[in-house]
């Protein structure tokens, strides 16, 4: 992947392996080493349109031996 300049700073893009939370509907799924941009300055990612058509295609045809998270959940305004 070839990344230039980020659109928000100006500062250096470089391709970085991050975790990504994706929600779709009631759903929450994430994903490991997924290769973006981020901006050595801001910390501003930059997804190809290759990558979120791919993690897209996953959330809705899930993958053969996915691992389940169990994640807490609260409701703010109840607190």
């Amino acid at each position: 992947m070839r990344f230039d300049t980020c659109e928000i700073c100006g500062g250096k893009v470089r391709e970085r392996k991050v975790t990504v939370d994706l929600r779709r509907k009631d759903r929450l799924y994430v994903f490991y080493n997924v290769p973006v941009g981020v901006c050595t300055k801001c910390g501003e990612r930059c997804y190809t349109g290759q990558v979120i058509e791919h993690l897209d295609q996953l959330a809705q045809h899930g993958m053969p031996g996915a691992k389940k998270l169990s994640v807490p959940t609260l409701n703010y305004s109840a607190a």
